[in-house]
């Protein structure tokens, strides 16, 4: 089997899990179910991943490291304010253009978290870097910087999370400079930042 079919095999499978786990929880996700959407065999899988719960870990650890990735890239260069506000537009676009990418990072992260090699950037390095930055910079208040890092998470996670669940049925895109402008606000900085 050519390297070219396997990673074929490989996304097909990644792209399957995500959205049966998003869509059904990892619990109720069998390696059938797995299988059966990905069109491969149920061996295929375990040649690679022991169990549906190591897939979901690695799934997780990979999507985890990669949303630092693209966050970090998403906030570019500049003025902690101005890359703050674009990681809130690139997190919560990414939440309606991926919605079973957002979901089941929400779902797994109680369980997989933990699961994450010790030493990758995290999303939350990203905007603890970037708050840091801030506060080196005198555009963000003089204070704890993981404190206010998880305060701006806390905010993008709460509102994709009820975005995801159906309760905040405004799309997150026009929600994004709202949210922005009082997240900034309370950081002591303003929109024209």
């Amino acid at each position: 089997m050519s390297k070219d079919v396997r990673n074929d095999a490989r996304h097909k499978v990644r792209d399957a899990a995500i959205a049966l786990f998003a869509q059904k929880g990892v619990k109720a996700t069998t390696i059938k179910d797995i299988a059966r959407a990905a069109g491969v065999s149920e061996g295929a899988l375990y040649r690679h991943w022991a169990s549906k719960e190591d897939l979901a870990a690695a799934l997780f650890a990979a999507e985890y490291t990669a949303l630092s990735h693209d966050l970090r890239a998403a906030a570019g260069s500049g003025p902690a304010p101005q890359r703050l506000r674009r990681v809130i537009v690139w997190a919560f676009g990414l939440a309606e253009a991926a919605p079973d990418r957002a979901r089941f990072l929400l779902l797994s992260q109680h369980d997989a978290l933990p699961l994450v090699p010790e030493g990758l950037e995290t999303p939350v390095d990203v905007v603890c870097a970037i708050v840091g930055d801030g506060i080196a910079e005198g555009s963000i208040v003089d204070a704890d910087r993981e404190a206010l890092a998880h305060t701006v998470i806390g905010a993008i996670v709460l509102n994709i999370q009820s975005h995801v669940y159906g309760r905040q049925t405004v799309p997150l895109g026009t929600l994004a400079d709202t949210v922005a402008d009082a997240l900034l606000r309370g950081l002591s900085i303003g929109k024209g930042a």
